[in-house]
């Protein structure tokens, strides 16, 4: 691939991000459904969804620019995928469109009582996004790059143009998959779920999975805990974070909203205990409504949302 440029590398988007998209079908039920019964949803809706793609809307809400490489096929799922990205204000110009392939989806029953969800999804039959394959200019005058687990072989790609224009990496950790071994070295935060923790390390204990994951890549290293909040190890040391209290309906998309918002606190500039308390306030806020995404805050409301429930200077 030919570099950029010079003339081109101004910063065009705060945020690239590269990654997985779906569309989520949506419902409330009384409660998970045994084999062999039938059971009445209170509601459905139909968003978009996925870890980078809902990460980005999170970003853009938060008022910085952004766009979205990916891959879909042409069908009615991918039309609307990228018709609700573009809604938002995610650019989409450089999406990769298989032809002949059915999208990626996913189906998502919410217990009415505690706001857990049960996913059942399927990529469809649309490929991986191979090396060379998406146009990644735009990392090059970008601020930060986020990636997901979903697509390894292209992020790995991506870290490393990132790496060579000096653009900070923040991936999303959710499942061990092949190849990751190689992309956690290149990205300088690793905000992890609790189960990629205990895979990666071996141990079930948060804390320890961090420690485990900060000294395998020299990293900023976070395990992110649901409702028990998170723990981030990096140089100095380990900080803790306790989760917000609020109703929740639904914890869809929760994570991929923290880690949009831990991106847009490590642009900011701000201490790693800030940046965890920011992204935990935007990630609880979400958990208010159902899906992924219409309960992403403002900056505005986040802020607002602090200054009631922080001890800190918001």
């Amino acid at each position: 691939m030919s570099s950029t440029p010079k003339a081109s590398r101004r910063a065009v988007f705060d945020v690239v991000g590269l990654g997985y998209t779906a569309t989520d079908y949506l419902s409330i039920v009384p409660n998970l459904p045994e084999f062999d019964t039938k059971l009445e949803a209170d509601c459905l809706s139909i968003q978009g969804g996925g870890p980078v793609a809902t990460a980005l809307v999170t970003v853009r809400r938060l008022g910085l620019r952004c766009c979205y490489i990916g891959k879909v096929g042409d069908d009615g799922f991918g039309d609307f995928m990228l018709s609700e990205l573009a809604r938002e204000g995610v650019d989409v110009a450089r999406v990769v469109r298989e032809q002949g392939a059915r999208s990626q989806f996913a189906f998502i029953m919410v217990d009415r009582q505690t706001g857990h969800r049960t996913i059942v999804w399927t990529r469809g039959s649309v490929s991986r996004l191979t090396r060379g394959e998406a146009d990644l200019t735009a990392i090059d005058g970008c601020k930060c790059l986020l990636l997901d687990d979903l697509e390894v072989e292209a992020a790995i790609e991506a870290a490393l143009r990132a790496r060579r224009a000096k653009v900070p990496v923040v991936l999303d950790a959710g499942t061990l998959r092949e190849g990751m071994e190689e992309l956690l070295p290149l990205c300088d935060f690793i905000v992890a779920g609790r189960e990629f923790g205990e895979q990666f390390s071996g141990n079930p204990d948060p804390v320890e999975a961090a420690r485990f994951i900060h000294r395998a890549t020299g990293n900023v290293s976070v395990v992110t805990l649901g409702e028990e909040g998170c723990v981030c190890v990096d140089a100095g040391g380990i900080c803790r974070q306790k989760a917000f209290e609020v109703r929740a309906v639904d914890t869809t998309g929760a994570g991929d909203v923290f880690h949009a918002a831990f991106a847009f606190g490590i642009l900011k500039g701000w201490s790693v205990p800030r940046v965890l308390e920011f992204s935990s306030a935007v990630a609880a806020i979400k958990c208010t409504r159902l899906g992924g995404r219409p309960g992403i805050p403002t900056l505005e409301e986040a802020t607002a949302f602090l200054r009631e429930r922080s001890s800190g200077d918001w």
